[in-house]
This record gives structure tokens, sequence and C-alpha cells, in this order.
């Protein structure tokens, strides 16, 4: 089971019983903890009462509607993800969830497969976002990443990185040997995989091998336009 799944508990917020159940069903067959609240007032008390890695309202619920959830969960718990799920699939309805400060907007009828993937790309983007902002350094052949001042010392130089170039670099050096896709590239720092942001990742990959020149044994690989990876050669060539 992936690691990030051990100890993630979801609340789920959707008066549909059926809908509601199978959700459940699917997430906890995941290794997902979930807990169901059928009514906009039931939603309120547990996002009043409890902590969750993850938060998914309806929007169309009973007594509280799922806006007012939203901007309440946003208020009491900043930092904690939330997706609407919703039949409402106009433009205005989508605008109204995110001003909320939702992270991802679902219409129903969806795929539960396409729910899953929505939930671990938004999980594993706050994941990464917090291993970032922690004092850390990051350490392969002769190069080390210092995170928290954007420094990259390779052979006792230090080079200055920008935001992106620091996020996308300790990326690839937190799973150094690992290909990482194109897309949870794209979605973990640039948050969208549009045509546009692809092709300024691929510039950011220049920059970044260009300030890893100094360190003959460290490359990053590209998988047939598919994804990155960093590795370190035993025998570099000088």
């Amino acid at each position: 089971m992936n690691e990030i799944q051990k100890s993630i508990r979801i609340l789920l917020v959707e008066d549909d019983v059926n809908l509601g159940y199978l959700m459940v069903e699917n997430l906890e067959a995941k290794g997902i903890e979930v807990t169901l609240a059928k009514t906009g007032r039931e939603g309120l008390e547990a996002i009043n009462n409890s902590n969750y890695d993850l938060v998914i309202l309806d929007i169309m619920l009973p007594e509280t509607d799922g806006l007012s959830l939203g901007a309440r969960l946003k208020a009491l718990h900043p930092a904690t993800p939330f997706i609407y799920v919703s039949a409402r699939m106009q433009e205005k309805d989508k605008i109204a969830g995110f001003e909320t400060g939702a992270d991802d907007y679902i219409t129903k009828p969806f795929s539960f497969k396409e729910l899953h993937y929505r939930i671990m790309v938004i999980l594993k983007r706050m994941q990464h976002t917090h291993v970032l902002e922690e004092p850390k350094q990051l350490s392969l052949s002769r190069s080390t990443l210092f995170t928290s001042e954007r420094i990259l010392n390779t052979n006792n130089t230090d080079k200055k990185l920008s935001k992106r170039e620091s996020e996308l670099l300790a990326m690839l050096m937190l799973q150094p040997g690992t290909f990482i896709s194109r897309s949870e590239i794209l979605k973990m720092i640039w948050g969208t995989d549009d045509y546009f942001s692809a092709k300024s990742m691929d510039v950011y990959i220049t920059r970044i091998r260009k300030l890893l020149k100094d360190d003959a044994s460290l490359e990053i690989e590209n998988l047939y336009g598919s994804g990155y990876r960093i590795k370190v050669n035993e025998k570099p060539n000088n």
C-alpha cells in the first residue's frame, strides 16, 4: 500500500445515502478511513470537533449548504484541503466553490477511480509542500540542496535558486533513481498540467541541469518525454 494512504482520515459530507455509502466503501477499500456525515449540520459538527487530512463536500445539503461548510472549514482549519462534489456544473458554481478555498471541484456523475486519483494528487502536493517548508537539506553525491534557503552547494560552491528551481530539484532529490511523471511534477509544483506549464517545466529542467554541471556524477534523465529522474552515475564522465 502507498505510504501516504496508511494514515489518511477523510470526512465525507453527502446527503445521498446510496452514493455516500458507495464512496465510503470504495475509499475504505483503498485503505482510507472515512467518516460519513449525511447532513450539513452533521458535517459542521465534525468540522468543529475533529481534524481530517481531507474533506469532501457535497454542495446541495440539507440544514447547512456545502459552500458554508467549506468557508467554515477554511476558517477553522486553513491547512486542510477540501473537494466539492456537486451536480452543479456551470462555471459560476465552480468559481463560487473555488472562492471558498476549495482545492478541487468534481461534477457528478464521476468515477471512483477519478475521485481517488484527485484525492491522492492533493495529498501528495500537501505532503510535498510540507517537506519543502521545513528546514531541510537533501544530499546526493557532491551536491547538497538547502531547501529553506534555496541554496545548492556543489563542490563547496553555493548557488542561489529560485523558488520553483528549488522545489523541482527537491522533488527529484527526494526520490533519487525514481522516474516521476511529468503530470505529477506539474500538478504538485505548477498546480496544473496544461501545455504552457509543461513548456515552462522543460525550461526549468534545463536550468537545473546547468546548475548541476559542476557535479558530473549527477544526471537528470528524461523517460521518453513522460517523466524525469535524478540519478548518481557510479563512474561520471569528467
